[in-house]
């Protein structure tokens, strides 16, 4: 009998036989191993076509919507839960096929993405709507406004990001890169997103559908960017020697991020359409999108390190 330890596939689980195909610590079946060295499209294409992508689906649903005519009660509801729906999961695909190393496994993704979004229903919505009454006093000023929707409103919503990847992935073996922190962030983070965007639909009872699809495209955009950002620092605490205050800065930022961006999107909701409308969804955009381009350098940057230190060239 053989002393070589029982090898399989870390993607498919599939049992190896020599010679094995080793990258970093982790055995590949032939299938994946020439699927993980073949060449990739690249992060910042790959992240330009989805982000062109979402904007042909946006422009897409408007045309169609202005084609259509108004909707009312229930079809409206019905349509705005799938747009509220669809961009949470066409990120989710984009994200999870960037981890071209060791996809993670999908029922882990599966606990990320529900437990954030239970927890931004049952917790998240408590300490915001009921508890503190954010809506209610937050509007005295914009100064007002814009300290609450940090302070509050972000801080709580990445604070369930961080607490879904916390307590389901960050000390199990699954969690192995910096990569796996990216990618249960924005999972994390589209679990907060999804659950905002049906209630912004339900609450409203539907969407208008033009300016509806592009608020919650960039909503689930934001959320996941942010979540991304949260899981990097995450992991850079857990891979690398960190000073103390890492983490706690990390998710300062990524909370200020998350507020900025829902005090935008809050003022695109309370002006209604007009000047200011569009003002304020540019401007939510445009932070959205800023922190998405900082996680696809970040998403380039933990798969160059991990081939790195395998010895494999990037």
């Amino acid at each position: 009998m053989s002393d070589e330890p029982d090898l399989t596939c870390c993607i498919c689980d599939v049992p190896l036989r020599p010679p094995h195909n080793i990258l970093g610590q982790r055995a590949y079946c032939d299938r994946h191993f020439a699927t993980v060295n073949k060449p990739h499209v690249g992060f910042w294409r790959a992240g330009l076509i989805q982000i062109v992508s979402m904007g042909v689906l946006s422009a897409l649903v408007a045309y169609l919507a202005g084609l259509i005519g108004p909707l009312n009660g229930l079809a409206l509801i019905f349509a705005g839960i799938v747009l509220a729906v669809v961009p949470s999961a066409s990120w989710l695909v984009f994200f999870y096929r960037q981890d071209r190393l060791e996809p993670e496994p999908k029922h882990d993704v599966a606990a990320v993405f529900f437990l954030a979004l239970i927890l931004a229903d049952v917790l998240g919505r408590r300490v915001i709507d009921d508890w503190l009454q954010v809506r209610l006093w937050a509007s005295a000023s914009s100064a007002t406004s814009l300290a609450a929707s940090i302070l509050i409103v972000g801080v709580t919503w990445q604070a369930i990001a961080y607490a879904a990847v916390r307590l389901l992935v960050y000390t199990t073996p699954e969690f192995d890169e910096r990569m796996d922190g990216i990618v249960y962030g924005t999972v994390a983070g589209l679990g907060v997103a999804t659950l905002l965007n049906l209630r912004y639909v339900l609450d409203n009872g539907g969407v208008a559908l033009g300016p509806g699809v592009i608020n919650v495209v960039t909503a689930a955009l934001a959320q996941a960017s942010f979540g991304g950002l949260m899981g990097y620092v995450m992991a850079e605490a857990k891979f690398t020697r960190r000073p103390v205050w890492w983490v706690p800065v990390g998710f300062a930022l990524t909370a200020a991020l998350n507020g900025l961006f829902s005090w935008l999107i809050g003022e695109v909701s309370a002006v209604g359409l007009g000047v200011e409308y569009w003002r304020s969804l540019v401007l939510g955009m445009a932070v959205a999108l800023v922190a998405f381009f900082t996680l696809v350098a970040l998403m380039r940057r933990s798969i160059e390190v991990t081939l790195r230190q395998s010895g494999r060239p990037t």
